[in-house]
């Protein structure tokens, strides 16, 4: 894209920070050399999102594809020379580090065989993608501006936090939702259900965190917060049980 753009990743350690830093410096000594200039390339903090791979991997790889054709950019997928585009049809091969057999798969419901799944699976990305061009994605699914998922995978994902470590030191503070003063001050001025909710959901404050404010189990901790409806406006926290 003209000022950003798009990676869809599987992590194996919770390490994009570190990766992204190396991306990105390496890119701007590069760029630096090339166009004989110095200074940063990129401003801010890189944005991610964390996905459900099961329910949205398909959609994510659509978006990130046809997001130069929105752009008006090329006419066709095809023509943006850095997509995968090209890989996951069978037009080209895919790089060393693109796992196309894993989006091939997910397109047939099991792993490709043979060569004859592959061309399959090629055929039906290549649908998916034509078939996606007015589809809007973000605004329906995207919660809490960092998760694609439903309510139980995003506990899932919170639950796997390390204990000691609050969800918001990971996020970047434009993905945040204007952290409470601390989990005792949300105490005082709602309900203690509401006060769970908004101390994880708005606060970022890790499962063990709250255990500890509110004197409850990690694993109530967790049922509660699952068993509740919740919607976020711009201050104001509201609770649907």
């Amino acid at each position: 894209m003209g000022n950003h753009y798009h990676l869809v990743l599987h992590t194996r350690r919770a390490n994009l920070s570190m990766l992204m830093r190396h991306i990105n410096g390496i890119y701007t000594q590069t760029y630096n050399r090339r166009h004989r200039k110095g200074g940063h390339l990129f401003q801010g903090r890189f944005k991610a999102i964390l996905v459900d791979q099961d329910a949205y991997l398909l959609e994510v790889c659509r978006y990130v594809d046809l997001n130069p054709v929105r752009a008006h950019m090329v006419p066709h997928p095809a023509d943006w020379p850095w997509s995968s585009y090209r890989a996951h049809v069978g037009s080209q091969l895919p790089q060393a580090w693109l796992d196309t057999p894993s989006v091939h798969g997910y397109l047939l419901g099991r792993d490709v065989a043979t060569g004859r799944d592959a061309k399959r699976a090629a055929l039906h990305y290549e649908k998916l993608i034509e078939q996606g061009k007015d589809v809007r994605l973000w605004d329906a699914s995207l919660k809490q501006q960092m998760f694609l998922g439903d309510d139980t995978f995003i506990l899932r994902m919170q639950t796997l936090l390390e204990p000691d470590r609050a969800c918001a030191a990971e996020v970047p503070r434009t993905q945040r939702r204007g952290r409470p003063d601390s989990i005792q001050a949300s105490l005082k001025t709602c309900e203690r259900d509401e006060a769970i909710v908004r101390a994880c959901r708005e606060g970022g404050h890790s499962l063990s965190a709250i255990e500890r404010e509110v004197e409850l189990s990690v694993s109530r901790v967790s049922r509660i917060i699952a068993a509740t409806k919740y919607e976020y406006q711009p201050g104001l926290a509201q609770t649907k049980n």
